[in-house]
């Protein structure tokens, strides 16, 4: 399933190149409030961080309704921005319980992780290095969380966040490939000045990612005599693979060619 989701990925971000970038240019906002709070942050720390609450929100918020557009680009749908509206529509709740969440994270790093480390004792080390792995735990879930919001439209927050953490239990390998391939993704959109693949292409990559998973726990649902071991993701992905078709970096670039 791993070679397959890179190659799905990768035309998934090729063939609407122009779109994620497009995408891409709302979150120069994320990094410029970033700026702004630290700037401010030297004359007034209240304020900073107040910037920063807004940055983060904004961050949940655009990237929901990103996620609106992405999810019919997973499925070769390009809906533009009626899926942005859309996902405003329909799951507004969802972006909120995702920036008291981001919250939470930020504060655990900023504040609560230091003060238990700074206790300089074994309570405060165990409590630290406890806190850091739930921390890191919740980050590897809301991996899922967005894709899972719009695969699951009928589940509230509460529902969809309970999904995740079974997700991410169930695909320890696929939440850490997910990791891995997120640094890739980042160190190339630093090298590409945020465009490509951006934000946007990572959200991109983790609604493919879940929309594979499904076929998996779809299939399980249809053979209730099966175990995962049983799954032949060959046969499974013979649908998606023909969609992708049989394509190389070759006839990607030259395509008059073939």
């Amino acid at each position: 399933m791993i070679g397959f989701l890179i190659k799905k990925g990768f035309f998934d971000i090729w063939d609407n190149l122009v779109s994620i970038v497009v995408m891409n240019l709302g979150y120069l906002a994320v990094l410029g409030l970033v700026v702004l709070s630290s700037y401010v942050g030297e004359t007034s720390v209240a304020g900073g961080y107040a910037i920063l609450a807004m940055d983060i929100l904004y961050l949940s918020l655009y990237s929901l309704g990103i996620s609106g557009v992405t999810f019919g680009l997973s499925r070769y749908k390009k809906l533009g921005f009626r899926a942005f509206k859309d996902a405003f529509k329909d799951h507004f709740t969802h972006a909120l319980l995702h920036f008291v969440l981001c919250m939470a994270i930020v504060l655990c790093f900023i504040f609560v992780i230091p003060f238990y480390f700074s206790m300089q004792n074994m309570l405060g080390l165990c409590l630290g290095m406890l806190l850091f792995w739930v921390v890191f735990a919740l980050i590897l879930a809301l991996q899922f969380y967005y894709p899972l919001c719009f695969h699951y439209e009928a589940d509230n927050p509460k529902a969809t966040l309970k999904k995740c953490f079974g997700i991410f239990a169930d695909n320890i390998g696929t939440s850490f490939f997910l990791v891995l391939r997120t640094i890739i993704d980042a160190v190339l959109t630093v090298l590409t000045a945020s465009l490509i693949p951006g934000l946007a292409g990572i959200g991109l990559s983790r609604m493919d990612t879940v929309r594979l998973l499904m076929k998996k726990y779809e299939f399980l649902a249809n053979n209730p005599e099966t175990t995962k071991k049983d799954i032949n993701w060959d046969d499974l992905l013979y649908e998606e693979r023909e969609l992708v078709g049989p394509r190389s970096i070759r006839n990607m670039i030259f395509p008059w060619k073939d």
